[in-house]
């Protein structure tokens, strides 16, 4: 490990403050992530059933077994994260070198070719694991970097918020370009509009990529040596023995469960319950604007309440208003644009929020069982982000499936059903994040572990 640190970095012991650049620089990796699963998270549902042409329930399948896939594939990443050694440390090397593939892959999931309905389906198959599995190695090194970054709390706060609001910015920019750019560019054939736009979003997330590989550095040494590192059963089952790492783990799930459920429904219920489809990108836009602003107060916020006790308080909000929304229906434009908003303000709060707690949680890991598996803590996370949003859109499709959905007929029921499933739904799972939260208490005491960890390494 030291071969990968500076003198001046290890003794540090990653507790020193990060410059702007530096926090930006991270901010931007999630901005890259998002021009490429952005468009997937908001957009794959409708494009594989309205112009690549497979039924909502072939979707919900696929959208099921990939994350079946991500089950075994995740932990797998996260492995190879721990035991990777490189001159540019254990995270950097796979921004720098599966940026471009990704872009590729990402490209190919949204061409549609000419194939039977068989051939369609399997080369959406194909394609869209392929995708979730390279965005895998990607991106789970990018969140644990966060975690050899610093052992500060409040500078890993920082970083997440950051990160949420890049995360935000690319999703803000997917959401309101990405129809219009796919019709202009399509000249109205969005089958050609689709890839065509992913290739320049794609071309950005390659740039953004770099500049978070360039300008972010490891500095964490660990309390321990490599050869004191346990083997990787024993890992996998402290960490779901890590009761703070499980809870976020839960919380993770229910959050982009909603998430998942929000983005892939809204376009239906703006689209045929509101109807008025000329505004899919306008709701879009203030979903994940919404976001970006509560990733910007959550930089506030977190420091003075903490995570724990700013997401109670958040979630909470949110249930309320999201019944209120429920409630609305959209009879008034305005007052039904503006509750929207806010309450996914308070939702924005959770994204920073929780990859603080995980990299909190990853330091009690170490604490309490010796060993840091950051690869394979972060490999849980991201299996949970991709199985809450996968599981939503899923589930999305299905009832859709189940109510006999076809774009060219929607029927009463259907648009009963987006309302339930845009609104009613994460009332539940919302509500559901609070509760799951009231039980993390490392909060309290995490400051007391990082003087013990620091003071192990003394005595070493």
């Amino acid at each position: 490990m030291s071969e990968m640190l500076n003198p001046s970095e290890e003794i540090a012991g990653g507790s020193e403050k990060l410059s702007i650049k530096e926090k930006l620089s991270y901010g931007v990796g999630d901005i890259a992530s998002n021009f490429v699963w952005g468009i997937v998270t908001s957009y794959l549902l409708f494009f594989y059933t309205d112009i690549f042409g497979i039924t909502a329930a072939a979707a919900g399948t696929l959208f099921l077994i990939t994350r079946l896939w991500d089950a075994i594939n995740d932990p797998i990443m996260g492995v190879i994260i721990d035991k990777t050694k490189s001159k540019h440390g254990k995270t950097r090397p796979y921004l720098l070198y599966l940026s471009v593939p990704l872009a590729i892959i990402g490209v190919l999931t949204f061409i549609t070719p000419d194939f039977s309905a068989t051939g369609k389906l399997i080369y959406a198959y194909v394609t869209y694991t392929l995708l979730g599995m390279v965005y895998t190695a990607i991106n789970l090194p990018y969140g644990a970097l966060m975690t050899r970054m610093t052992r500060d709390s409040g500078e890993k706060g920082e970083l997440n918020s950051y990160r949420g609001m890049g995360r935000t910015i690319g999703a803000i920019i997917v959401s309101a370009c990405t129809l219009p750019l796919a019709n202009y560019l399509g000249n109205g054939n969005q089958q050609i509009g689709f890839p065509i736009t992913m290739g320049i979003y794609s071309l950005i997330a390659v740039v953004l990529f770099m500049v978070t590989f360039k300008n972010c550095q490891e500095r964490v040494a660990p309390s321990i040596t490599p050869k004191q590192q346990s083997p990787v059963r024993k890992s996998a089952l402290d960490m779901l023995k890590n009761k703070y790492w499980v809870i976020i783990a839960i919380s993770t799930i229910l959050w982009f469960l909603r998430m998942g459920m929000m983005n892939a429904a809204l376009i239906y219920y703006v689209n045929y319950y509101l109807e008025r489809p000329g505004t899919i990108p306008l709701y879009l836009t203030l979903l994940n604007l919404a976001n970006f602003v509560g990733a910007i107060l959550a930089l506030f916020a977190l420091k003075k309440w903490g995570s724990r006790n700013t997401s109670i308080i958040m979630y909470t909000l949110a249930t309320i208003i999201f019944v209120f929304l429920f409630m609305l229906g959209g009879e008034s434009t305005i007052l039904f644009a503006t509750l929207f908003f806010i309450a996914n303000i308070f939702t924005g709060f959770g994204d920073p929020a929780n990859l603080t707690m995980l990299g909190d949680s990853i330091d009690y890991h170490e604490w309490k069982f010796g060993d840091r598996v950051e690869g394979l803590l972060f490999s849980g996370y991201s299996f949970a982000l991709k199985f809450g949003v996968a599981i939503g859109s899923a589930l999305v499709a299905y009832v859709l499936g189940w109510v006999g959905y076809d774009p060219d007929a929607v029927t009463e029921q259907a648009k009963n059903v987006m309302r339930i499933l845009t609104f009613g739904v994460p009332i539940f799972l919302t509500l559901l994040q609070a509760i799951t939260l009231i039980f993390y208490k490392l909060d309290k005491f995490h400051p007391k572990i990082i003087e013990e960890l620091e003071a192990r390494k003394m005595v070493e």
